[in-house]
């Protein structure tokens, strides 16, 4: 989705050729017929058909990031907070692109600037390995105030299980995703659940035509084994595998679906647990979250008002040495 120096160069290029190739048809044109001076008017107007895409993007991504923007992906996104500042403003660059190209509509509840952050966050963390993707086919992603049953409501009458989706058939084009569902996923770090890149990871695999579990990026070194791999995962009886949710045993494509936000949301517990699955995935992404989450400053335990003090005294904290934070005493040691 990124435009650099050197894509801009290709670009241009071709829109020229385009355009000089008209020209030189209304030079042979111009023979026998005066409708050559059309074509000679019709060559710029190709030329910014061919480039407008690219200088939207340029556009996009030369905009100053929104301040909310920025502020949830500091706080809320670890895989944005663990990049060094080359990587962060990559991420930024996409996530103003993505914003751009793709429509993020509220269904019955407000899109605030926190959802539109995450949204995008979900989108590009599953692509920032490869160096130039597109999401081809989605326009929008709809976000609905819960979850929502088969028939895609939402009331309390319904069978509300459903998180999220890719859309398919008349829907095609379009993504659903849970609100509260997308901002739980970003709010713990070890319950190797992601909805938003879930369902990503699934136009990840539908890049190739199709959501099967078989990714377009995959080296053939690494597809074989993977298909044979889940092909054995698939034969366990959910459960058996307690480390890996039962909802990766529905299908291929959910089971790589599933691995995809165990690998970015929880990868050190995955590369533990199943390092053949992760060094796989490492492949297909081109990444290796666990090296980049390692990078996150680990954030102090707070103490609660009724544990003992870390100081040592015997006594509750809200005895010791809070009360003498709160009455500006220096504290023991």
């Amino acid at each position: 989705m990124l435009v650099t120096a050197d894509t801009d160069r290709r670009n241009r290029s071709v829109s020229m050729s385009f355009a000089l190739a008209i020209v030189i048809l209304a030079g042979f044109l111009s023979i026998a017929s005066i409708w050559w001076l059309g074509l000679v008017l019709v060559a710029p107007i190709v030329f910014w058909w061919s480039r407008r895409k690219t200088l939207r993007r340029r556009a996009a991504m030369d905009q100053p990031m929104a301040d909310a923007w920025e502020h949830t992906l500091a706080t809320e996104v670890g895989y944005f907070a663990a990049l060094d500042d080359d990587g962060k403003e990559r991420f930024r660059k996409l996530v103003k692109v993505f914003v751009d190209e793709v429509a993020i509509t509220g269904i019955r509840t407000d899109v605030d600037d926190r959802t539109i952050a995450l949204v995008a966050a979900s989108a590009v963390i599953p692509i920032f390995g490869f160096d130039d993707w597109e999401y081809s086919g989605l326009g929008e992603v709809l976000i609905y105030p819960s979850a929502y049953g088969e028939d895609f409501r939402t009331d309390p009458s319904s069978d509300r299980r459903t998180l999220g989706m890719v859309g398919a058939y008349h829907l095609s084009g379009v993504m659903i995703l849970s609100k509260p569902d997308l901002i739980a996923g970003f709010a713990n770090a070890t319950d190797k659940r992601n909805v938003g890149i879930h369902e990503f990871s699934h136009l990840v695999d539908k890049q190739d035509g199709s959501i099967d579990g078989v990714v377009r990026t995959a080296a053939t070194e690494v597809a074989i084994p993977w298909v044979r791999w889940v092909a054995e995962e698939l034969r366990r009886t959910p459960g058996s595998n307690e480390h890996i949710d039962d909802y990766a045993y529905t299908n291929e494509a959910e089971y790589f679906a599933v691995l995809s936000e165990y690998f970015f949301d929880s990868p050190a517990i995955l590369a533990e647990k199943a390092p053949d699955t992760y060094n796989m995935l490492q492949k297909i992404y081109r990444q290796d979250p666990k090296r980049v989450l390692a990078r996150v400053p680990r954030r102090k335990r707070r103490v609660g008002r009724n544990e003992d003090c870390p100081c040592g005294s015997g006594d509750k904290f809200k005895r010791c040495c809070l009360t003498r934070r709160h009455r500006g005493l220096p504290l023991k040691k």
